[in-house]
């Protein structure tokens, strides 16, 4: 009897290879269009931490003490890229076309203010359209005004008679230091990459298994489906998906090569962990296509909403908005995605070097939806047997 089911099994998974093997666009699908859009991100990244944002600035002081501010400011790695403009009314032009992502004013009375022992005052206007940009670029005004404010007032308490020490002492009383534990190179290519990678991943899989089940319901060629796995559901579904789920596990390595060889991204925890997690988030979506599809019984609806689930996944995973930050009636929704999981563990084990035991969890919730198909199994076996079912799109 396993001898006859695995027979099956293999005969559903030559069947489905050689329907891979012969439909260009099945082959698009699978392979060629998220291997595309990978590589596409891996240039898209290639430079890894962001910098020389582009910066207006307007010198209305126009003296030795405003032109050393504006050669810290192109000291400044976040703002290398700076305009000198001659008046507001420019700079606000360039702002509005998107040009420059801030405008920093240094006023007339810049030099006489310090000189006189007055508070002297310069302006950022940010932009503010771009959480990212505004904040690096205020950053990095923000660190070229402090640093230079600093060197003021060590000058003039040197020239009081204070030794280098009591002058910096009294320059900066307090000292402030920030150590970025899990990431100090804030590089790009370490946490939002491998987001938009994963991200990939998990739409080819929901898309290629819809595709894969929906082109049979399509094409009414699912009796020819089943008897090739000698009648048995199970064994037609597991010869369908080992193609395709080897081809995503084989995109998975090769987005784990860029990840970890070419752009060297620490790995902190245990590799067998992320491999094996890798392994069941793909299950996990082909497990949701496999139910989308019995539940719509429409090969397009089914892709609709396939589509739509995998990018929600992006929004309610906390990568681009904290999930500790969402409203508490919203935050059960995150719960709904293979992908949360996933990108919880990946950060345990990638980034933060987190004890191999603490990412079952995470392991354990994704294996609960690869068993969500066996909810309809008995509405599938009816799509795939009953007529009315067959050539819908």
């Amino acid at each position: 009897m396993c001898h006859r089911f695995l027979s099956g099994v293999v005969a559903a998974a030559r069947r489905e290879t050689e329907r891979i093997l012969s439909n260009r666009e099945y082959r698009a699908v699978v392979w060629w269009l998220p291997l595309s859009i990978i590589l596409f991100f891996a240039i898209f990244f290639s430079k890894e931490v962001v910098g020389a944002l582009p910066v207006a600035v307007v010198d209305e002081d126009n003296s030795h003490l405003s032109r050393r501010l504006v050669s810290m400011l192109y000291a400044t790695h976040e703002i290398a890229d700076i305009h000198e403009l001659a008046d507001m009314f420019v700079a606000r032009e360039l702002l509005l076309g998107g040009e420059v992502v801030g405008i920093v004013e240094i006023p007339d009375d810049f030099a006489k203010n310090i000189l006189s022992g007055v508070s002297a005052e310069v302006v950022y206007y940010d932009s503010g359209t771009n959480v990212s940009t505004s904040s690096l670029s205020a950053k990095g005004v923000q660190t070229a005004v402090t640093t230079f404010g600093v060197g003021v007032a060590l000058q003039r308490a040197e020239i009081a008679g204070a030794m280098p020490d009591e002058a910096m002492a009294q320059a900066m009383p307090i000292a402030f230091s920030t150590y970025a534990l899990f990431n100090p190179w804030l590089n790009y290519a370490y946490y939002v990459a491998p987001c938009f990678w994963v991200m990939i991943l998990i739409i080819s899989s929901m898309l290629s298994t819809i595709y894969a089940v929906g082109t049979e319901l399509r094409g009414a060629t699912t009796v020819e489906w089943l008897r090739s796995a000698d009648g048995s559901l199970l064994g037609a579904l597991l010869g369908k998906l080992a193609p395709i789920t080897t081809l995503l596990w084989l995109l998975a390595a090769v987005v784990g090569v860029l990840i970890f060889g070419v752009y060297e991204a620490p790995m902190q925890g245990r590799w067998w962990v992320l491999i094996v997690g890798v392994m069941v988030l793909l299950l996990a979506y082909q497990a949701v296509a496999l139910f989308f599809v019995a539940i719509t019984a429409s090969f397009r609806l089914s892709l609709s909403l396939g589509g739509g689930y995998s990018v929600l996944a992006f929004t309610f995973s906390g990568v681009t908005f904290p999930t500790m930050a969402m409203f508490s009636a919203v935050r059960p929704l995150t719960k709904l995605f293979p992908y949360t999981y996933f990108m919880e563990l990946y950060i345990d084990q990638a980034v933060r070097g987190s004890a191999w035991w603490l990412s079952l969890w995470e392991v354990a919730s994704m294996l609960l939806f690869v068993l969500l198909p066996l909810l309809a199994l008995g509405r599938l076996r009816k799509l795939l047997l009953k007529r009315k079912f067959w050539g819908r799109l």
